[in-house]
């Protein structure tokens, strides 16, 4: 049923990130600002000092290691790891610790080992020895110390090379180079990194199906249509039933879904169709009921039949008595699918209620009686709507797979996820149920942005005959307007000249008098 494996889609991915590009730069903001205030908070100058010695393993009297030969040299590098960790030892550092003591009691031979940086330079025999304190003369002395100390000390536990100072440590001038601006955009580098792996796990657990493409690309049924799911502040379930006032882009879109259906009946000898989906709350419901409206508008005598007997939702949809007799009561034989039969306002749409709730629903609908009533119902109408439960949750829809022409799966936008889905469509395939497409529901299904909507409204209301209507109503009253408002206006014209005829009349007779 699928088309191909599971995997990571890089496009999508990004996109997942961007849509959410926000929660990056309020991550990469916290973190600079977090930064930022640590480097503010806990800022202290510190002072360096820096001290150089040559380690070489030729001619003591040859200082300049420029005429030293290649061979003494390369050794002289390879003393100088050992030379590092005898510095480091116990011994000179106590030594060390001896000298500095008059001018900084209390100091210890481990604050000296936290201090003191020993490494080559440019891997040549030349050592640097640094150290690092908070006072400018301190640092110059430690590392004084170290200079002055290590070198017979190495050359005792060595017993090989030898060591000259080329410069002794003086105080720094000024504290070291300090750059809170460096730690804020680490800061930043950090929350934004963050932010990201965030994202991606997220992205990894959620796989809800966010637009059609997902089930054309990785499923093999088709997508029948897509529909646009209405947004009601009422709880109540009527009002998303399907009507003659409804939208008629939503009208559109269920008559689309049922000739696309149809099409897909042609040749079967069932017109019997279950409406099922992988998991609770996707609409699967709405949609048989408003897919049995659409059929009954384009003049098919069609049946609704709520299966769905463990919780039963028609009954909210269309507003009828809760403990009507229904398909329960006709299989086990309390009575006959006409007596159960409801008909609702709209014309060519009967409907056979859940009934009362059975303990064993999967049972009957498995039952030779499901197959008979089927067989009776199938030649009497053009096309059977049988509202399903989900088939993750229980196996009743699995049981009507050889009963009926196949089933419709609604998928609900960011709601249905990849997982249930391959899970649902793997047991309609082992039971040989055949699945007819998808029916992809959702509020932003066909509402991509504010232009999007705007012409596709404009569109609709050039067709819709009730906007026509109401346009030439509007246009056959502002004419009567405009033609009453001209007879108004032509009679006080009359009137007027009239006026004007009599006061002429009176002034010649005024004129003859005098």
């Amino acid at each position: 049923m699928t088309n191909k494996s599971v995997k990571i889609d890089l496009v999508k991915l990004a996109l997942y990130i961007m849509k959410r590009f926000w929660l990056v730069v309020l991550c990469g903001v916290i973190g600079f600002t977090a930064f930022y205030w640590r480097a503010n908070a806990q800022k202290v100058d510190t002072y360096t000092a820096n001290g150089t010695m040559y380690v070489y393993n030729g001619n003591p009297n040859v200082v300049n290691y420029q005429y030293t030969n290649t061979a003494d040299l390369n050794s002289a590098v390879q003393l100088l790891d050992t030379y590092i960790v005898v510095v480091k030892s116990n011994k000179v550092l106590e030594a060390v610790a001896d000298r500095l003591i008059p001018d900084y009691p209390g100091i210890t031979p481990s604050y000296i080992a936290s201090t003191v940086y020993m490494g080559s330079i440019a891997e040549t025999g030349v050592v640097r020895v640094s150290c690092t304190t908070d006072q400018a003369q301190k640092s110059a002395d430690i590392c004084n110390a170290v200079l002055n100390v290590a070198p017979a000390e190495i050359i005792r536990v060595v017993s090989a090379g030898n060591i000259e100072i080329i410069d002794y440590a003086t105080p720094p001038l000024k504290p070291d180079s300090w750059s809170p601006l460096r730690s804020s955009l680490i800061g930043a580098a950090i929350g934004v990194v963050g932010a990201c792996l965030v994202l991606f796990l997220i992205f990894l657990i959620n796989q809800s199906i966010a637009n059609s493409r997902e089930l054309t690309e990785d499923y093999i049924p088709p997508v029948l249509a897509s529909i646009q799911r209405e947004k009601s502040k009422s709880k109540d379930p009527s009002k998303f039933v399907l009507t003659t006032e409804s939208p008629l882009d939503l009208i559109e879109s269920y008559a689309k879904l049922r000739m696309n259906l149809l099409y897909t009946l042609v040749g079967k000898e069932s017109h019997a169709v279950v409406v099922t989906s992988s998991f609770s709350g996707e609409g699967k419901t709405t949609i048989a009921a408003n897919l049995a409206i659409s059929s009954a508008m384009g003049g098919k005598h069609v049946l609704l039949i709520d299966a769905d007997m463990r919780r039963s939702s028609q009954r909210e949809m269309f507003h009828f008595p809760q403990h009507v007799p229904g398909l329960s009561n006709v299989l086990i034989g309390e009575c006959t699918w006409q007596e159960a039969l409801i008909k609702p306002k709209q014309d060519g749409l009967d409907i056979l209620p859940s009934g009362q709730k059975p303990p064993n629903p999967a049972e009957l609908l498995e039952s030779s009686v499901m197959h008979e009533l089927l067989s009776t119902l199938n030649p009497l109408y053009d096309l059977i709507i049988i509202d399903a439960p989900p088939v993750n949750i229980v196996s009743d829809p699995l049981a009507l797979s050889d009963q009926t022409a196949g089933s419709l799966f609604v998928v609900r936008q960011n709601f249905s996820d990849h997982k249930e889905l391959r899970k649902a469509l793997n047991s309609a395939e082992l039971t040989g149920m055949n699945v007819l497409g998808f029916v992809f529901y959702g509020e932003k299904v066909n509402r991509k942005n504010y232009y999007y909507h705007k012409y596709y409204r404009n569109y609709y209301n050039k067709y819709d005959p009730r906007v026509i209507e109401t346009a030439n109503l509007k246009a056959a009253a502002m004419a009567a307007k405009e033609a009453e408002h001209d007879r108004q206006k032509a009679k006080d014209g009359s009137q007027g000249a009239g006026r004007d005829a009599a006061g002429g009349s009176h002034a010649d007779g005024g004129s003859r008098r005098g």
